[in-house]
């Protein structure tokens, strides 16, 4: 086995170095090459702010990793997963950012204008109650990963960049499969620091069930196919518990509650926001390509609860990126 994945790796490798002048002009033609410096600005400019009635449309960024390369071998797995589709990445894999390729997209953020806002500012700005900067933008990491403080804090923290941390509160401070997951002071000192808003990714929600010949998110289990969350009859009231226990706990070792979920594996459906919208969140996350508009007129809290987000991965390009951002982008388009 491991001769065979040496094999596909020197393979793939081998095709990478012919191909890699195509990556290197992809990286020059969007501007966001590995030496480029970042165009330091004094206060950022408000005179073209996005007013409330304004059609432009805010893109929120989904990161999960942010983690070092692993050597070439692993250069080689991504190269072949993204540019040849070869099975080569498992689901953590897929899921990561590299520290280089974050730190890139972040600074193509602050050269090409764009101000990182939070949630409530995007919800705000959609009610009509709230102004925005011109080229706003939300990034969010869902699980709470150690890579989130140890590489994309500081970088954030270096640009004068925020972002949202979504986290499952049962695994703080522990491992989790492949996440070595954040413990509580940390998680403090990232909130208190003004960089990250910690927000809830569930208690204990984070997993899948085989049901019905499915394997599903288990809260879509129980809301759709009548699953039984630890053997209890009602799905609400074991959704409700768990998400009232998630929110405890970040009540009590952030000192805020927090206002927004990120349901599990980027969706859920209209009965499962309703009871997020009882334990208390403002609003839901998910992972559906899409930016967010300004309310329609009238329509006031009763607006969409939902929030969609971009995927970044290990197989977003800069020309992803870019499209995201513009909110042109759509999956394997």
């Amino acid at each position: 086995m491991r001769r065979r994945e040496v094999a596909i790796a020197l393979t793939v490798a081998t095709i990478a170095g012919l191909l890699m002048v195509l990556g290197i002009g992809t990286m020059v033609t969007l501007g966001t090459g590995v030496g480029e410096r970042v165009r330091e600005s004094a206060s950022p400019d408000r005179s073209h702010a996005l007013p409330a009635d304004s059609t432009a449309r805010v893109p929120v960024l989904c990161y999960h990793y942010v983690r070092s390369p692993g050597g070439p071998f692993h250069f080689a797995r991504v190269f072949g997963y993204v540019v040849l589709s070869l099975p080569l990445l498992s689901d953590s894999q897929l899921w990561n950012v590299g520290v280089g390729g974050f730190e890139r997209q972040m600074e193509y953020l602050r050269e090409r204008g764009y101000e990182t806002v939070t949630l409530d500012d995007v919800t705000e700005w959609q009610l009509g109650r709230r102004t925005l900067p011109p080229k706003p933008v939300v990034i969010t990491f869902d699980d709470g990963d150690i890579s989130v403080h140890d590489e994309a804090f500081p970088i954030l923290q270096r640009l004068g960049l925020r972002a949202t941390l979504f986290l499952v509160t049962s695994r703080v401070g522990s491992r989790w499969g492949d996440v070595s997951c954040l413990d509580w002071d940390r998680l403090r000192a990232m909130q208190r620091s003004g960089v990250f808003d910690i927000e809830s990714h569930t208690d204990d929600l984070h997993y899948k069930v085989n049901h019905q010949r499915d394997v599903l998110p288990v809260f879509i289990a129980a809301s759709e196919r009548a699953y039984r969350i630890d053997g209890r009859e009602s799905w609400r009231a074991a959704v409700l518990d768990d998400l009232a226990r998630s929110r405890l706990a970040i009540q009590l070792n952030i000192g805020r509650a927090p206002s927004y979920l990120a349901w599990p594996y980027g969706f859920a459906n209209p009965a499962l926001d309703r009871v997020a919208a009882q334990a208390g969140f403002r609003r839901t996350c998910a992972l559906r390509a899409g930016t967010n508009a300004p309310f329609a007129a009238g329509q006031g809290d009763s607006g969409q609860f939902e929030i969609p987000r971009y995927a970044v991965t290990a197989r977003t390009s800069l020309r992803d990126f870019r499209a995201m951002l513009e909110g042109s982008y759509r999956p394997d388009s």
